[in-house]
């Protein structure tokens, strides 16, 4: 039981040092952070949580430098979204059913699920996000 619990934590302890995976530091103060992303909008929040995560380690506070999004796909942003949003909704009606119904129903709503995580899995992450920041 012992063994059990020292692996729990170590692996929670070592989950929470890997708050800014995504930081590439630089001798010159300004750092960088580049990665990708489903949504604008989650880009920006990730980045920005990784940057203050990374300067609050030398108890200082981040200052955004310049922060860049860039949507990066062959298929129109405006259609991205659209099939993100019907994507995320048959996923999420799929979970209704698949808990709260009964026989054939409970079934087919597993199936709307994994097809609509499926379907939002495959339209990927085409926002490149790059954050340059530095701590102060």
């Amino acid at each position: 039981m012992k063994r059990i619990l020292l692996s729990v934590g170590l692996a929670v302890w070592l989950s929470g040092c890997a708050h800014h995976d995504d930081v590439r530091p630089s001798s010159d103060g300004v750092h960088n952070i580049m990665l990708f992303s489903d949504s604008r909008d989650a880009g920006n929040k990730e980045a920005l949580k990784q940057a203050r995560h990374y300067c609050k380690q030398a108890d200082m506070v981040a200052y955004v430098v310049n922060l860049d999004i860039i949507y990066n796909s062959d298929t129109p942003e405006s259609t991205y979204i659209t099939q993100k949003g019907v994507a995320n909704a048959v996923e999420a009606a799929g979970m209704a059913m698949w808990i709260f119904g009964r026989n054939s129903v409970d079934d087919a709503g597993a199936a709307m699920t994994i097809g609509g995580g499926i379907a939002d899995g495959a339209l990927g992450k085409p926002y490149d996000v790059r954050l340059n920041f530095k701590c102060g």
